[in-house]
């Protein structure tokens, strides 16, 4: 048989070493390309956040809007997916929708609140009733039997109380269903008086500051007790005292179980230890503190013009009290705080200014006619409900303002 074309097959000799080298080449162009992609895709993110970070919005619109009805003495607290409403009369705790999860009655001159993640206690200040709270409504009432002078609360719904009468202070822990824990007088010679309490996220570790007179010189004791088995070796559970001549610490709050912070007249003083709590950082000012304000990480002072020019100085430091930043304000404004996010927000009834933590002012609104009671931060970078009388906005900043204040 004939092989017709046989004569026209041979053999190609392949370099493996130049195909490789054009896969190579390849594969480092497609890489290039993904890489500058990438590059472009990052640094279009970044930019948009250094510019979402540093712009200042003067105008929103309501996308959602719901009737509420208050009494004027009605206050708000951040809590849960909603607000803990309270008054004269009763607590409720409300979701954004203004719908009642639960509603809570009772009859205070002066209600103070604690609120520790899910729980929250209710007290009536110099009377002797206190309310114990969660998400999912009431949990127990305690009836003391002397005039409640501070609350505070843990996040398993551990209530400590201060009390007074005739000079003497009277401390008490009690759990969340009313069973007392502990309790015990405070009897300290020279004139001692009990001035505030902070109590640990875990209900174990109690703070008491305490002012005592001393050949007529004010200063400050630092108590800790330890409701753990840590502190059942020692008498009264007291593991740690600390005395501060010439200072007054008239409040003190616990940031979690380990760092409690001490605010004194012209300083901050931090104590840190789940067991028996050893002094930390501390840091002394040479201006009055005016005003002081904290969340979970972070604390804020401020203060005023020497010049009496009206002009405010807040500064923020975190628990270590290092600062974080610094702003000047003229802004006259009744109230100042942190919202859920960390952002600075101070306001008056029908103003507002937020500030990032930052320094950079945020947002600045003048409600003209309406009076607000309250700024809370919403899901979202730009989204914030606010409390007006008679009605609650969930808002929208605009990127872009306009000329008439629209809120469609």
């Amino acid at each position: 048989m004939e092989n017709r074309g046989k004569n026209n097959l041979h053999m190609v000799e392949t370099n493996w070493d130049e195909i490789e080298k054009k896969i190579r080449i390849h594969r480092l162009k497609r890489l290039k390309w993904t890489a500058v992609t990438v590059g472009i895709c990052l640094a279009a993110v970044i930019t948009y956040y250094v510019f979402m970070q540093h712009k200042s919005y003067t105008d929103y619109r309501v996308t959602e809007e719901i009737a509420r009805t208050d009494t004027p003495a009605t206050h708000y607290l951040s809590y849960g997916d909603g607000f803990l409403k309270y008054s004269n009369d009763g607590a409720s705790y409300v979701n954004v929708n203004s719908d009642v999860i639960w509603n809570q009655s009772y009859e205070m001159e002066n209600p103070m609140v604690a609120v520790c993640e899910s729980y929250a206690a209710v007290a009536d200040r110099q009377g002797d009733k206190i309310y114990v709270m969660n998400d999912e409504g009431l949990q127990g009432e305690i009836t003391v039997s002397m005039p409640i002078s501070r609350i505070d609360v843990a996040s398993q719904g551990t209530v400590a109380v201060l009390m007074e009468e005739s000079g003497t202070g009277y401390l008490a822990l009690y759990g969340k269903s009313g069973e007392l824990l502990a309790e015990g007088a405070i009897h300290v010679e020279n004139g001692g008086t009990p001035m505030d309490i902070a109590l640990s996220d875990n209900g174990q570790l109690l703070g008491v500051s305490m002012l005592e007179i001393a050949e007529g010189t004010a200063g400050t004791t630092v108590h800790f007790y330890n409701f753990s088995a840590v502190g059942q070796n020692q008498i009264d559970n007291l593991v740690a005292s600390y005395t501060y001549p010439d200072t007054i610490m008239p409040e003190l709050v616990y940031a979690g179980n380990e760092t409690m912070l001490a605010f004194a007249d012209r300083g901050v003083y931090t104590f840190t230890g789940k067991d028996t709590p050893k002094e930390g950082k501390q840091m002394a000012v040479e201006e009055e503190i005016q005003s002081i304000f904290w969340d979970d990480s972070y604390f804020g002072l401020v203060f005023t013009d020497r010049a009496g020019g009206g002009d405010r100085t807040v500064r923020i430091y975190d628990l270590r009290c290092s600062e974080q930043t610094v702003i000047q304000t003229s802004f006259a404004y009744d109230h100042i705080g942190f919202l859920d996010n960390h952002e600075i927000c101070m306001d008056t009834a029908n103003q507002c200014r937020i500030y990032t933590l930052g320094g950079q002012q945020k947002f600045t609104y003048e409600f003209e006619d309406d009076t607000i009671s309250g700024i809370f931060h919403d899901r979202g970078y730009r989204n914030y409900t606010i409390l007006k009388e008679g009605v609650t906005e969930r808002i929208r900043l605009k990127l872009f303002g306009s000329l008439t204040k629209d809120k469609e």
